[in-house]
């Protein structure tokens, strides 16, 4: 599991300065629907809910990219017993962060499909 987010992680690595732009371009959506609606007094915008799930994705997209770039490789040859010891405490945390991102990619998920379906 590790490895494929790390592998995912270095494939799109190409993209990050790309998703920084469109951040930028959906909060500035955002905050532009605001001002129009404090502005009308219309109750709702569509384009400020889309954006707002578009900057949770590319929030998430961005946590990918940060996260599992610099995986520590499992060293089984290092001579000290202290170095594997440190190797496996950073790798099992990395692990618990996995395990924390691949819940919080089901929890975005089911809201985007809970609040786009309605």
């Amino acid at each position: 599991m590790l490895e494929l987010l790390a592998k995912l992680a270095s494939k799109l690595q190409p993209f990050r300065q790309l998703s920084y732009l469109l951040a930028a371009i959906l909060i500035g959506l955002i905050f532009s629907q605001f001002q129009q609606t404090t502005s009308q007094q219309q109750p709702n915008s569509p384009y400020a809910i889309l954006s707002f799930f578009g900057c949770i994705w590319l929030l998430l997209f961005n946590i990918l990219l940060s996260l599992f770039a610099n995986i520590p490789s499992i060293n089984t040859a290092s001579t000290g017993m202290f170095s594997r010891i440190k190797n496996k405490v950073q790798r099992s945390l990395y692990h618990l962060l996995a395990l924390l991102f691949i819940g919080l990619t089901i929890v975005i998920v089911f809201l985007s499909w809970r609040i786009l379906r309605v």
